[in-house]
């Protein structure tokens, strides 16, 4: 213990010049602390991929709407993006395949067969398409690669842009190549599109580089280990051109590559994320350890707070203990990466205190549900297959939360029923509004795409 402590204060004598300083031997033991639970975290845990496989029809509450199953019979589906009305790409996690929905039917041939790792929560990751009709028409995929074939040794998350050719993918262009390594969870991997439709924005976690079972960390400083000087790619939210490049000549955290490519950072993982059409915004979900997931408001230099901070805890907590007794993260000087002043932490707009698993996170533009949902916020889980929304406050910024919920802590299930919008669709991964404005609902856990839309 006592050479643990000692080793921390070499590092963070680094950030702090006075030794003497109280704050400093505070500091050298919050990180001392840190590697001990993660050691402790470490034994006798082996990482697994969890969701729902519910298999029942789903229903929503709003008895004036139904679902409908718009096809069957896929493998472990992850995301999907519609190319038109009748036309629908989907991801299946472990085949590195694209599947082409025509018509509800999956048609013989995928779009496209590559190399995926598959081990845990290594996959067919993403898709984006942009939104118009020039020719090349490109897709977007973020997948982990795999050497040679499926289930193959991951040799990076990688993001490739495609041209459609006779309903088929070519061309691959590599133009994001991020770490795969340690994981193998926290690969991220919704991409989308920016407001724009010229921009690309690419969510990866910590790739297990902050806890693992094998104890192989890789510890960034947009991980918010202060002490460490390394940027890699992960741990963000990564802003590019069409082509992988910055989006602008100077970046918001910082000009160096990669870090010039950051939008947000402390992210643990994250498995969706959409614009508010109406302000512009960035809003995501976040996924915790065994406590605190999230919903936050992304703005550009947002920092989620990840490693030090989950929810508005400090990390470590113990998740079967009363919340009370919980340690609520308090900031010190230096203790957060800032990158100068550029990056700034917010608490989160919503938190789970028990995990969920929230997945895609999807802003309604659309009347055909009803005016009621118009604009308003949709977001699923894969642990329990439930849909939740959400409306928002005047000005966009906070959701509109009251009762229990009021405090943006869900301390119980109970305490969600007011914001529970559908359940039993097995684990959900995606979300997507078509282009006849009805809202469809991705299921790994059941291998099916559904559709909600009015009963009459």
């Amino acid at each position: 213990m006592l050479q643990l402590i000692m080793k921390h204060v070499c590092w963070v004598g680094k950030i702090y010049s006075s030794k003497n300083s109280r704050l400093f031997v505070v500091a050298a033991i919050v990180f001392a602390l840190f590697d001990i639970i993660y050691t402790v975290d470490v034994i006798g845990y082996t990482p697994t991929l969890r969701f729902s496989d519910d298999n029942t029809m789903p229903l929503v509450r709003d008895p004036n709407l139904r679902v409908e199953e718009v096809v069957q019979g896929l493998e472990l589906p992850t995301t999907m993006a519609f190319l038109d009305a009748d036309n629908i790409l989907v991801l299946e996690k472990d085949k590195g395949t694209v599947q082409r929905i025509v018509d509800g039917q999956i048609m013989r041939k995928p779009a496209i067969d590559v190399n995926v790792a598959t081990e845990v929560e290594r996959c067919m990751c993403g898709i984006a398409v942009p939104k118009n009709n020039e020719d090349p028409q490109y897709v977007f995929l973020y997948f982990s690669e795999a050497i040679s074939k499926d289930g193959g040794e991951a040799i990076g998350n990688r993001v490739y842009r495609y041209e459609i050719l006779n309903d088929t993918l070519h061309k691959g262009k590599l133009i994001l190549d991020l770490p795969a390594l340690p994981g193998p969870r926290h690969n991220g991997g919704a991409i989308m599109l920016g407001p724009d439709n010229n921009s690309l924005f690419v969510p990866i976690g910590d790739v297990d580089g902050s806890f693992n079972p094998d104890g192989q960390f890789v510890r960034t400083l947009t991980q918010n280990y202060v002490n460490s000087s390394i940027v890699d790619g992960r741990s963000g939210i990564l802003a590019v051109d069409l082509n992988g490049r910055p989006i602008q000549n100077k970046g918001i955290l910082g000009d160096s590559y990669p870090l010039v490519l950051y939008y947000a950072y402390g992210l643990r993982n994250s498995f969706g994320m959409d614009f508010d059409p109406v302000t512009g915004n960035l809003w995501d979900t976040e996924n915790g350890p065994a406590y605190a997931d999230e919903i936050n408001l992304v703005e550009p230099g947002f920092n989620s707070g990840y490693t030090p901070v989950q929810g508005i805890w400090s990390h470590g907590v113990n998740p079967s203990s009363n919340v009370t007794d919980w340690e609520i993260f308090s900031p010190i000087p230096g203790g957060l990466a800032d990158f100068g002043g550029r990056g700034n932490y917010s608490t989160p707009e919503f938190i789970w205190i028990d995990p969920v698993g929230p997945t895609s996170i999807k802003f309604f533009h659309s009347e055909k549900l009803g005016i009621q949902y118009k604009d308003d916020i949709f977001v699923a889980d894969v642990h329990n297959g439930r849909l939740y929304h959400f409306e928002l406050n005047s000005d966009r910024t906070e959701l509109k939360l009251s009762g229990s919920l009021e405090d943006k802590i869900a301390n119980t299930t109970a305490e969600l029923d007011g914001v529970i919008f559908g359940e039993g669709f097995g684990g959900i991964t995606d979300l997507e509004v078509g282009p006849d404005g009805y809202l469809y609902v991705v299921s790994i856990g059941q291998g099916k795409i559904f559709r909600i839309l009015p009963r009459s």
